[in-house]
């Protein structure tokens, strides 16, 4: 692997975004009429191609930029060749088998090249120096959650082996990965990459600790994907106290760097407020009577998982793609991200508005042929998104 091909990493993440859409809506047009796929195959393939080929391409990409600038290592480029080919492996073999040999083993790639991506940026010289102390606190941290998401899936072979692949410890471990890579990896790294952005260079040390506190809110927040399992007294006390620091911290955060505001643009507002929402949400499903209806509802699992990428982590990255020059037409970008922006709120409001009015027997009409136009709709504007693209952005890559 010495000498690399000339790939543009950002236009692939973008087409990545593209096939990702047309899985979900593959998926939702399941929920309307019958397709010779296997439901669950299909899902699980969706799932690991959007933290594979969208957003961990994207955010490994983001990263050597900041810690190499237009020239990347070979480090970096290995780990970026490393997860498009294990992001397309998982696509096509968990669509065709689902958990078999070959989908292990790509993921297993995918897991190899998170570890690499962890020593290369916790190891990089520049980066300390190329970014303010809360942003490196919270690449660093994203880093560290990274290499600890890895303890799920390394967990189920031994989970299996005993016997207990259909109890709760099972799903806890999957859980365990799930969490610790979009509450823990994917949000402080792009959150990370915000703050690098912002003028935050003399931050007060007081200040730098709420940035500590959120990172390490995460560790207990885990808990509260496991209330459904009912493990005890415990893990309530945990999951209460995990999402309440992690609220108190990130609104001391907003509160502490309130002047900074102005210096975000339309998509980063967006994913803070929705960042402010998902933390809200997550204290709530801590109360008993609240969490047991949630966990029973799952509009509200899956609205909960798309605000965290839809919401926060979609604007945030295309936002620094664009801070990155990737797109050649800003006049575009600005008319396709209120586009995007608009989509997602109707989708994630359909999402959540569903289950709270079945409470009162009340049903959406066209509930799910809207949820399939809203994805079929995603699909376009990924390829709009795909059109603004720069054909050479990394020449030298």
């Amino acid at each position: 692997m010495a000498r690399l091909p000339n790939l543009n990493y950002a236009r692939l993440a973008v087409l990545n975004f593209i096939v990702l859409s047309i899985w979900g809506l593959a998926l939702r047009y399941m929920q309307l009429g019958v397709l010779p796929f296997n439901y669950q195959y299909l899902l699980h393939a969706h799932s690991h191609f959007a933290f594979s080929g969208w957003m961990f391409l994207t955010i490994t990409y983001l990263l050597a930029r900041l810690c190499c600038g237009q020239q990347l290592n070979d480090g970096f480029r290995h780990v970026l060749l490393a997860a498009q080919v294990s992001a397309w492996g998982m696509l096509v073999s968990f669509s065709w088998q689902g958990y078999k040999i070959v989908s292990i083993s790509f993921s297993s790639l995918f897991v190899i090249a998170g570890f690499r991506l962890a020593y290369l940026v916790i190891k990089n010289p520049r980066l300390r120096s190329n970014v303010n102390s809360a942003a490196f606190t919270l690449i660093r941290g994203a880093m560290i959650l990274l290499c600890l998401s890895a303890l799920g899936p390394f967990a189920l072979g031994p989970l299996s082996v005993l016997g207990l692949k259909a109890g709760p410890w099972y799903q806890d471990a999957i859980y365990f990965y799930l969490h610790f890579q979009m509450n823990g990896f994917m949000e402080l790294a792009a959150l990370g990459l915000l703050a690098a952005n912002l003028p935050l260079e003399r931050i007060a040390r007081a200040d730098l600790h709420w940035f500590r506190l959120f990172l390490f809110s995460t560790l207990p927040l885990f808990f509260i994907f496991t209330l459904w399992a009912q493990h005890g007294i415990w893990a309530g006390i945990l999951a209460g106290a995990g999402a309440a620091l992690n609220l108190l911290s990130w609104l001391a955060i907003m509160h502490r760097h309130r002047k900074h505001q102005g210096a975000l643009s339309f998509l980063q507002k967006v994913a803070l407020l929705a960042l402010t929402i998902k933390c809200l949400l997550q204290l709530a499903v801590c109360i008993p009577l609240i969490g047991d209806w949630a966990f029973l509802n799952r509009n509200l699992i899956i609205g909960y998982i798309h605000l965290l990428t839809l919401g926060i982590l979609m604007p945030l990255l295309i936002e620094q793609l664009a801070g990155n020059e990737v797109f050649r037409s800003r006049v575009l970008f600005v008319w396709l991200k209120y586009i995007y922006v608009t989509l997602a709120a109707i989708y994630l409001a359909l999402l959540f508005l569903q289950p709270l009015l079945a409470l009162w027997g009340i049903s959406v009409p066209h509930y799910q042929p809207l949820l399939f136009w809203l994805c079929a709709a995603f699909l376009l504007f990924g390829i709009g998104l795909f059109t603004l693209v720069k054909q050479n952005n990394n020449p030298r890559i």
